[in-house]
């Protein structure tokens, strides 16, 4: 009577049953009576609400759904209660399972690689590129880069330090990198951890214009003021301490990596969060098939006796060892049985359970499950190409959460910094006024790694027709494989010279170079000659 109580309560408290439409009596027409009242009738009623609650399934109230969650929780609420306890289980997992471990490795190769390039093209006021400028812009870079300019501990460079952010936003979900003002450019990093940023530290006092919440503290219109950490003077493990003091950060000294999913949300969720319970799930049922199969393996027989047999007190420390040789055969004791045990699991379902589970662990991490699983089986071209290019493109997000959150704004500190101090020069002594940081900062772009394709012919065969149609350019093609046109070029040319100094013919050059290129060098030869003469 529960729903039906429940229903009632509902439509006004109504208890009486009232007569059917059908079961009342005709009026002279033959028709017959309407209601007078605007009453529903309660069976009428509970049918409407049961069509109501049916129309929208997922909304249902029903024994069926009683353990769903139909409370709305703000992200304010689920980082206070859940944030530390999913930043503990991600740990474990990335630590002890293999898939997990996979996971952030995969992370780090395709969002980081072998490093985010810097590409600046700054032009005069002709038009024509500042050649020296954008040299002395990338060489003063590549130098912060190495680890005893960029790391207070002078162990990690730039590249070693975003491998390691990557890292923590995998399994943590977010990562802190401090800027402290100080070394040789003036600008370094220091990576915090990310449970030292208190997830329930909340303070909200009437009239005040801030308010700290999960670690962090707001002006009004929600915009970052300054960051509270553990203090972490101790250098111990454990960062709960009650009465630990906090050290304040301001927010201008501080990079907050995290990918916002939610209106309101302040921080980070592992990458990993919809997937950890199944893969807990799908470790430990691996572990006890693992062991079930041990145990299998080694054949073994349980002794029984028949009634009346069998050693006299319980405590009896006689024991029968049976020793199994080839062309033997054994005797028991009057009274005993031999009975075989021998357990078949882990049995054919095996395979494609564990299939299923981590298919919807993939899509939950947002990576292709051949790659998670390490399971090229029935694979071929065109399914493995479809997954790559859904993959890639939240690899692609990725990469660019790193460059806004991170790499642009330490850029823009350290080259302030390094222009005020007169240290962005080139190898030929050009020293870059520090007038021209506007120049800089609109010319600088950031370009991570990218990929080839399964077919790599068949990607080079596109992209050539695609420049022969003019719809793309040779510096885009090169920009889409992570290159540096620029760098190309050089390239080239410090080849072409070194072929030159070394006295290789150009005949022979032209022979590698392929029939098209040696083609069009032969007439524009011709060509010159014939204009000589």
């Amino acid at each position: 009577m529960g729903m039906i109580d429940s229903l009632r309560r509902a439509f006004g408290g109504q208890t009486q049953t009232r007569t059917a439409a059908w079961a009342r009596p005709k009026t002279g027409n033959g028709k017959r009576s309407l209601p007078v009242s605007g009453n529903v009738p309660f069976a009428s009623a509970a049918w409407g609400a049961s069509r109501l609650i049916g129309q929208v399934e997922a909304a249902r109230v029903d024994r069926f759904g009683a353990s769903w969650v139909g409370t709305p929780t703000t992200p304010d609420e689920q980082v206070r209660i859940y944030g530390r306890i999913l930043i503990a289980r991600s740990r474990d997992m990335a630590i002890n399972d293999p898939y997990m471990r996979g996971f952030v490795r995969r992370c780090r190769a395709n969002i980081i690689g072998h490093g985010v390039k810097l590409r600046c093209l700054a032009k005069k006021q002709n038009g024509k590129e500042d050649t020296r400028l954008n040299a002395a812009v990338l060489a003063s870079w590549l130098d912060w880069c190495k680890s005893r300019n960029c790391d207070v501990t002078g162990r990690e460079g730039f590249v070693r330090l975003c491998l390691t952010v990557t890292s923590a936003l995998a399994v943590d979900g977010e990562a802190f990198v401090h800027i402290v003002h100080d070394g040789p450019y003036g600008i370094q990093l220091q990576h915090i951890d990310a449970v030292r940023c208190p997830h329930d530290y909340d303070v909200d006092e009437p009239g005040k214009q801030t308010y700290v919440r999960a670690g962090i503290e707001y002006d009004r219109r929600d915009r970052p003021i300054a960051y509270y950490f553990l203090s972490d003077e101790s250098h111990g493990s454990y960062y709960g301490l009650e009465g630990q003091p906090y050290i304040r950060i301001p927010a201008e000294n501080i990079c907050h990596l995290f990918r916002k999913e939610q209106a309101g949300q302040k921080r980070g969720f592992a990458w990993a969060a919809a997937s950890l319970y199944r893969l807990k799930n799908l470790k430990e049922f691996e572990d006890n098939s693992a062991i079930n199969a041990r145990v299998g393996a080694a054949k073994m027989g349980i002794m029984s006796w028949d009634e009346d047999a069998g050693p006299e007190r319980p405590d009896d420390d006689r024991t029968i060892s049976i020793t199994a040789e080839a062309g033997t055969f054994v005797e028991l004791p009057s009274g005993a049985r031999l009975d075989k045990w021998d357990p078949a699991f882990p049995d054919q379902a095996f395979g494609p359970f564990i299939k299923s589970g981590l298919r919807a662990a993939a899509a939950g991490m947002g990576v292709e499950y051949n790659g998670l699983a390490n399971d090229l089986e029935g694979v071929n071209f065109s399914s493995i190409r479809a997954g790559m290019l859904d993959e890639r493109e939240l690899w692609k997000e990725e990469q660019h959460l790193i460059i806004e959150q991170l790499i642009e704004p330490v850029f823009y500190q350290f080259i302030r910094n390094a222009l005020l101090r007169g240290m962005v020069r080139d190898d030929g002594g050009y020293v870059v006024p520090a007038t021209k940081l506007e120049t800089v900062l609109r010319a600088t772009s950031f370009h991570p790694r990218r990929w080839d394709w399964v077919d790599p012919k068949s990607d080079v065969v596109a992209n050539q027709k695609a420049m022969d149609a003019l719809i793309k350019s040779p510096q885009q093609v090169i920009r889409e494989r992570g290159q540096n046109p620029e760098d190309v070029l050089d390239d080239w040319s410090s080849w072409m010279k070194a072929c030159e100094a070394r006295g290789i013919p150009k005949e022979l050059l032209q022979v590698a170079w392929g029939e098209q290129v040696k083609a069009a060098v032969t007439d524009g030869g011709d060509a010159t000659e014939g204009n000589e003469e």
